[in-house]
Order: C-alpha cells, then structure tokens, then sequence
C-alpha cells in the first residue's frame, strides 16, 4: 500500500469514527419489497403502483413490479474520465477516493454488503460485494492509482449497466464530475439513487485571460486559444446551463445529489446528504 493511500485511509477512518454516515444509508429500505421490474400497466393492475416518472417520460403508463424483501446492496459507481485528472486544491480524483472510503466504510460498519465498480465507457474494474473492511485498502488503492488521462466517460452506459446487473433493490451512489448527460429516470426507479458530483472551484470560476496552449484530458490534443473576459463569461453560461438541465434530471426523478468541491471537507456534505 502506497503512502497516499495509507494517509487517505487514516484521515477516513478517523473522521468515521464516533460518527457514522452508514446510520443514515441503512435508513433506506423501502417498504419492505424487493423492485424488481418495471411493466406496461394493465387493466386490473395497482394504480398505486404506477411510476409516474417513467410514464411521463415514454407517454404511456408503467407500474412497478415487486419481489419479497432481499438483503440491501450499497453499490458504489466509481467514474471515470480524463476531467477527475484536474485540482487547483486538491485532485477531484483523490477527493472522489476519499468519498468511497467513507462511504464504504460506513456500509460495511452498518452490516451492509458494499459493491464498488470504476467505468469510464464500460467496467473499468469490478470489487465483488463485500462486508470485509480489508476489502476497501483495494477499492481505494485503485482509485488512487488508476490512470485517468485519455479516457472518456459514457455516464449513459453506466446507467443502462447498472440498471442491467443490478437486480435487487439496491441504494446505487454514483461519485463523479458530471459532465456528460444521461437518462437516469429507469435507474432511479428501481433503486435508491445518489448523484455526488465532484468539482474543483476553478473549474466552474476561472479567473485568468492571455494566450495558453490548453490540452483535452481526453484527446490529448492541444489547443492554443487566446483567453479573454467574454470568451470565460460563455464558458460559464454553457456550464451554468448544464448544471441545470442536471439538476432538473435529479428533481424530475427524485435523485438525492450534493456536490462536492476540492476545497471542501467530504465528510460534512456527506452527513449532509444522507441524514
């Protein structure tokens, strides 16, 4: 285990102990029914049952199907992309790393079974469902240490993945920058969902003009482009405008979200969510 990660895991542990997020997770299971599909109505069928969020979205009503009660999964999504390689105060990656721990270590103080998965446009890297805390060094190590540079983020696949291999009802946190769009209106309702979005102040604030030969975290392609007040004042606008049609998503489907900067402690915006 590397030094980074050592220090990272500490700090978590730490910050964890006498107070435990994973209390608040465990809040969350349901009605005591396992979802398990999602169906055309039928004459006949529960009104009750209709999810009016997917009915809305397709233009004709679907119900949810349950099972009997299952033991809860806490399936933690990891995203990849060459945008996390980037902190004017500290990296959103190892912010993002620092976030799994805590949230890893909460569920698995809880008695909860953690899933943790990192995907850029498919499974990067798959941890099997855990309650062993030796478990999280690894998921964490990774998250360090995975080279992020040129890869590009497909948040879409990861939603058609999840809403595939996950099949019991499962409270689903998805940890990531948030750059890329995707219908989440399916995924949200078949399972407890949480969007934590990881930013860096700079980012979204840039504060600086002149000629700066500027390279895609993705591409790898430079760019040589002259920077002024107007060209930074659009660049926010088409930021301000994605945030919004994101967080219309998140109402729209009843998603619990934070977001996250570098400067920030994890740890408070966590509790924050989740009570």
């Amino acid at each position: 285990m590397n030094r980074k990660t050592r220090e990272l895991l500490i700090k978590t542990r730490r910050r964890l102990f006498g107070q435990n997020i994973g209390n608040n997770i465990s809040a969350f299971r349901g009605n005591g029914l396992d979802f398990a599909e999602l169906k055309e109505y039928s004459y006949g069928d529960d009104v009750r049952k209709i999810n009016w969020n997917v009915t809305a979205r397709e233009q004709k009503p679907y119900i949810n199907v349950f099972n009997e009660e299952r033991e809860l999964n806490i399936v933690i999504a990891f995203i990849l992309g060459g945008t996390i390689h980037f902190g004017s105060v500290r990296q959103k990656k190892e912010v993002m790393a620092e976030i799994l721990g805590l949230l890893s270590f909460s569920a698995i103080n809880n008695s909860d079974r953690v899933t943790t998965l990192f995907f850029d446009s498919g499974v990067e890297r798959y941890f099997k469902p855990t309650k062993n805390p030796k478990s999280i060094f690894a998921t964490m190590e990774h998250a360090l240490d995975v080279d992020v540079l040129g890869r590009k983020t497909d948040l879409q696949a990861l939603a058609d993945y999840l809403l595939k291999s996950v099949r019991a009802r499962s409270v689903v946190l998805l940890i990531g920058d948030f750059y890329e769009k995707a219908d989440l209106s399916f995924l949200a309702a078949k399972h407890e969902l949480y969007a934590i979005i990881v930013r860096d102040p700079f980012e979204e604030r840039p504060s600086f003009d002149g000629e700066y030969d500027l390279v895609d975290p993705v591409s790898g392609e430079h760019s040589v482009i002259d920077i002024d007040r107007d060209l930074l004042s659009e660049y926010r606008k088409v930021l301000e405008s994605h945030d919004e049609a994101l967080y219309e998503e998140f109402a729209a489907n009843r998603i619990a979200h934070t977001k996250i900067y570098t400067d920030e402690d994890p740890f408070i915006k966590l509790v924050e969510l989740l009570k």
